[in-house]
């Protein structure tokens, strides 16, 4: 691996990582902001929803800029915005401003997963592994942030979370700022490239499958924005380890930690196994190992929700960098950006509605609906890769 290769990942893994520590730190301290502000669960999940849904507008036009002008400026351009606006969040004086800043800090996170995505898709020898390595920095991000924000919160209180978070995100984009990039070919051909056009008519035999990875993306961004936020807030309640004594907020970011650390190990199998295994058949795995996890975390709690949660996290996780790979196989190089971007706005915006949707739900039902709801998400997932992995396999009958 070269020395700008190497360079490349771990700066943007690191940014991933911090880009999940700042999503996930709402959810950490909802507890803390629910009772400073007084508001209702279904209040906390439109607040939810608007980072959500800035995290995934944000996405379409840094996908069209990503193939436009250089990555490591649109990354540059998220730390500072992330820096700025955690800063906003972390002075707040109402729920209004608060929402305001959310909204901020969702756009500044949205410019990440195109921007990061496309640079590892055009300069990674081995194009799994780089979204591998890229998904567990993602995933440290994942695992530490609810622990990290609630501990700083227990003892600073929750405004302190984001402040302190501003500090790294700055130091991100200083790092970024004076990060030469080398203008570097494609390290990898997709299967839409032709010697005739790498355009529009190059995409036109591939809308179908990529119209099932964008569906399947939604109803994933459904069942991820809806657990994020409220799978804190319901370990807490369903776990009780009382010789530990952790106070309500730093027990949801503990456990929450927990199960999310076991998606690391997802990350990079996925990414070990898209080098090596059919990309559609693994999406069809992680789709079908979701739905019976999700409907036991609903029914369970103590340990089993526990193990429940973590092998959740795994499977789910396991999915990130087989679907960056299917997007860049039925894609040309030079749409890599534009279709990440539509990619994201459908994982991250179309399903930040769920926060709204599955807070109205726990308000109604109660918060173990939540994962019910999102298991019937996870079989509409499911039968779209049941289609995406038949069409390839028909391919594959006729090829040979």
């Amino acid at each position: 691996m070269e020395r700008f290769e190497k360079q490349a990942i771990i700066y943007t893994s690191a940014c991933h990582g911090l880009v999940h520590i700042l999503e996930l730190t709402y959810g950490a301290v909802l507890i803390g902001i629910a009772q400073e502000f007084g508001a209702s669960l279904f209040v906390l999940g439109i607040l939810a929803n608007v980072l959500g849904l800035a995290f995934g507008v944000a996405a379409l036009p840094a996908g069209l800029l990503a193939d436009r002008m250089s990555e490591r400026r649109l990354l540059m351009l998220c730390c500072l915005g992330m820096g700025l606006s955690s800063i906003i969040i972390g002075l707040s004086p109402n729920i209004h401003i608060l929402g305001i800043a959310l909204l901020a800090l969702g756009l500044a996170l949205g410019i990440y997963h195109p921007a990061g995505s496309t640079f590892i898709a055009r300069v990674a020898a081995n194009r799994g592994l780089g979204f591998g390595y890229l998904g567990v920095g993602g995933n440290i991000g994942l695992a530490l942030g609810p622990i990290l924000a609630s501990a700083i919160a227990s003892v600073l209180g929750w405004r302190a979370s984001y402040l302190i978070f501003a500090i790294p995100a700055i130091f991100l984009a200083a790092i970024f700022f004076f990060f030469t990039r080398t203008e570097m070919p494609s390290r990898q051909q997709s299967i839409t490239d032709t010697n005739v056009s790498t355009g529009k008519l190059a995409l036109r035999p591939f809308i179908l499958p990529l119209g099932l990875i964008l569906c399947a993306g939604i109803m994933n961004g459904f069942i991820y924005r809806g657990t994020v936020t409220f799978l804190p807030l319901y370990l807490s309640e369903r776990i009780h380890l009382t010789f530990l004594n952790l106070d309500s907020v730093l027990a949801a970011g503990s456990f929450a930690t927990i199960a999310l650390a076991f998606g690391v190990g997802g990350q990079f199998l996925g990414g070990y196994l898209s080098e090596r295994r059919r990309r559609e058949s693994l999406a069809f795995i992680v789709a079908l190992a979701a739905v019976p996890l999700l409907v036991l975390m609903g029914n369970s709690e103590g340990v089993i929700l526990m193990i429940a949660a973590a092998t959740f996290a795994f499977f789910y996780f396991m999915g990130q960098p087989v679907y960056n790979n299917l997007i860049a196989d039925y894609s040309p190089t030079d749409w890599h950006g534009r279709l990440y971007g539509i990619y994201f706005l459908c994982t991250f915006g179309f399903g930040s509605f769920s926060a709204s949707i599955l807070g109205y739900v726990a308000d109604q039902f109660g918060i173990n609906w939540v994962f019910m709801a999102a298991a019937g998400f996870g079989l509409l997932t499911l039968i779209c890769t049941v289609f995406l992995l038949m069409r390839a396999l028909k391919i594959s009958k006729h090829i040979n």
